[in-house]
């Protein structure tokens, strides 16, 4: 199947759960709002329904469904599986549930992702299962391809009735593969023995099989660097399980696409640390990276306005970094979360047709909503774009409307993508590690959010990378941000330096680079290539003790600590600290400059609202955004505004959270092209007088209030 040649847009169904007799309604309501595709097999009525007794496939049910949806012209993905296995496993061997230091066993029955990746036999069941699918659904002219596992990793719920995820798996499976692991990657004892030294124990393994992962935290001083690599390990591990699933499908199945639903910024799993991903190396394994969007789920837009937009500018980057499409596996269709006392949010039809239009803005390319109909399963309040009993919902109008838009627009959408960004942000899972294990995760999430909110709320892109993009994204960038990034590796010490001496601007905050890759502190803060880069001959970590900061005559607050800081000739002062320390300096480097801030102005940014550190890029001479818009009372970026562009043209859509009518007028900024024609196209189409063949223009527009609009150009 040519998957490429359309744009996917449908909804997540469980046709082995609900009646077989609503199974047309359905159907030719999703056909209606211009639906393509359907996702099942998620978790509920997957494989324990497929196959009820190990060996007894049962596909006449999914057969009739799949034949039902042809006719309607909905082709389908299918999970794999993995991530709920069914009960007869489970009761076979009941060593299965992951295992925790305690040596308790997780609950059944509780979430999924409960199995052991590493136990033997859930793995030769679940290649057969695999394999069972496989001969099915080669016989389906409408599979559309495959979903390995539901939200990779271990269960993103807590369990056995603690506050936050306990540590798992520690079953002897698990062990095994760990020691192996640390056996690769050290290749020698005492290699290990000094990696793991600092810790209370200090530790001397004589043996491999002495070897035994971290039972406690590095705040309970125990190892940071055998935490880092516990953790590490459980990262390469998912990772290799979703490619072990990819290879069996693709050694049967070459033509149909893999993929794999993720998520970031999980409010008690920030980075992956706990439930054991990374969506970076994942990506690189499977043909397709998806995230699942829940703006809805504990309200986040109300207290972070940045979050959407986060979101899926880190899933964005995630698929750019796999030279994929970025899909969406889930995005919310209803009022969502707080049970009985729920919702969290009353997602309505302004929501869904502005959660629609962000995920376009973002340049996704498959888009699912989760789910198609209410559940009846839990006293928890899921909407969705049908009621329980199958009835319409305006939400469902607004998703009809959103179908008809992308049908118009089709081949436009398919291929239009966003401009080049200019900055990015470097993220790290070990430095997630080791912070999420000394209790100060949330610190580093703030951190990134507030870099983000800065470079958009001035109108900028912004992509995220990694370490290992670092040689890539020396040519990519004109600006590279470190928010609080604590620990940096040797390797990407000297990459950043490159990229200034280049000609690219770094900017770093308190704490820069303190620690090495081990999670110990560096006996020489900066390190060399940093200390290079940003001129500074020293620096002594200092707390704040509420000092105000001048700049430009200005007065601004810290966050948290400061580093006393000793520059180097050349070095300027930007900013300043009430007892005279520098609080922000910036120093030419070849043909760039590293910019330092001596305090947390990244998190300030939203924590206090503190506006150094967009004072400071404002200073950097950065040119004109692609776009920027003025209105009244502008604070937060409350209008956001996308740019998609193609060989003839392209699109600028603006998704409005304003609750009142606004004028707004719309630079459009593109130097190396040329409009000769505008329009708007959505929500109505009108031709939009082109007065000047600048390249630079203004457009005024009048939004209602939450009004979603796109305009088209043409080249």
């Amino acid at each position: 199947m040519k998957y490429h040649n359309k744009y996917w847009y449908g909804s997540s169904y469980s046709p082995l759960v609900f009646p077989e007799k609503d199974w047309s309604h359905d159907l030719s309501l999703m056909a209606k709002a211009g639906m393509n595709i359907i996702r099942l097999g998620d978790v509920h009525g997957s494989w324990d329904r497929i196959e009820p007794q190990e060996g007894k496939f049962e596909f006449d049910l999914l057969e009739k469904f799949y034949e039902e949806a042809a006719d309607f012209g909905l082709s389908i993905m299918i999970s794999t599986g993995s991530a709920s296995p069914p009960l007869w496993l489970a009761a076979k061997y009941p060593d299965l549930p992951i295992l925790s230091n305690k040596n308790t066993h997780y609950p059944l029955g509780s979430s999924y992702g409960w199995a052991c990746i590493h136990h033997p036999d859930y793995l030769k069941a679940l290649q057969s299962y695999i394999a069972a699918l496989l001969c099915f659904t080669q016989k389906q002219p409408n599979h559309f391809g495959w979903q390995i596992s539901n939200e990779i990793g271990f269960p993103f719920l807590p369990s056995r009735g603690s506050t936050e995820l306990d540590i798992f798996c520690y079953c002897d499976h698990c062990q095994n593969a760990f020691r192996n692991w640390v056996q690769e990657k050290y290749g020698l004892l005492d290699a290990l023995n000094h990696a793991w030294a600092w810790g209370t124990t200090y530790f001397i393994h004589t043996d491999w099989n002495e070897v035994f992962p971290p039972e406690g935290l590095p705040s309970g001083w125990s190892s940071v660097t055998k935490w880092i690599d516990w953790r590490l390990f459980w990262q390469d591990e998912f990772m290799k399980f979703a490619e072990w699933q990819h290879a069996i499908i693709k050694g049967i199945d070459p033509d149909h696409p893999t993929s794999v639903n993720t998520f970031n910024f999980k409010g008690f799993d920030r980075f992956g640390t706990l439930t054991g991903l990374d969506q970076w190396k994942i990506s690189k394994k499977v043909d397709h990276i998806g995230y699942d969007l829940y703006p809805g789920s504990g309200n986040k837009l109300a207290s972070r306005p940045e979050h959407t937009s986060i979101f899926l500018d880190h899933g964005r980057s995630v698929a750019q970094y796999a030279n994929t499409d970025f899909w969406l596996h889930e995005i919310e269709s209803g009022p969502i979360g707080g049970w009985v006392m729920g919702p969290d949010r009353n997602t309505n039809e302004v929501d869904i047709l502005r959660n629609g239009f962000e995920t376009i803005g973002h340049d996704v390319k498959l888009m699912i909503y989760m789910p198609w109909k209410e559940w009846d399963y839990q006293p928890l309040h899921w909407g969705a774009l049908v009621d329980l009993d199958g009835r319409e919902t305006p939400r469902l109008t607004a998703a009809t409307t959103l179908g008809s838009f992308i049908h118009e627009y089709e081949d436009i959408l398919l291929s239009s993508h966003p401009a080049q960004s200019e900055v990015a942000i470097l993220e790290s899972k070990a430095n997630a590690i080791f912070f999420q294990g000394i209790g100060q995760e949330e610190d580093v999430f703030n951190a990134q959010r507030g870099v983000y909110s800065a470079f958009w709320d001035l109108g900028y892109s912004v992509d995220f990378i990694i370490p290992d993009f670092l040689e890539i994204a020396i040519e990519k960038y004109r600006i590279i941000v470190l928010p609080l990034l604590g620990l940096i590796d040797a390797e990407s010490a000297n990459l950043l330096n490159r990229f200034v001496r280049k000609g690219g601007i770094l900017v770093g905050f308190a704490r820069c680079a303190s620690l090495s890759e081990k999670g110990w502190y560096n006996h020489e803060i900066p390190p060399a290539p940093l200390k290079e880069v940003f001129g500074i001959e020293y620096i002594e970590p200092d707390l704040l003790d509420q000092k105000e900061i001048l700049f430009n005559g200005q007065t601004f607050h810290g966050l948290w600590n400061r580093d006393k800081v000793s520059i180097a000739q050349g070095t300027q002062i930007l900013a300043s600290f009430e007892d005279q320390y520098p609080a922000a300096t910036i120093h030419a480097h070849h043909a760039g400059k590293g910019i330092y801030i001596a305090t947390h102005s990244d998190a300030a940014y939203v924590l206090l609202q503190d506006q150094l550190l967009s004072k400071i890029i404002g200073k950097l001479n950065l040119p004109s955004p692609h776009i920027s818009l003025d209105y009244a009372q502008k604070s937060r970026r409350d209008i956001d505004v996308h740019l998609l562009m193609n060989q003839g043209g392209g699109l600028v859509i603006f998704t409005n959270y304003r609750k009142s009518p606004e004028r707004v007028t719309a630079s459009i900024h593109l130097p190396d092209a040329c409009i000769k024609e505008i329009s708007q196209i959505f929500p109505q189409k009108e031709k939009i007088l082109l007065t000047s063949k600048k390249k630079d223009f203004e457009i005024c527009l009048d939004f209602e209030r939450e009004e979603v609009k796109v305009i088209q150009f043409h080249f």
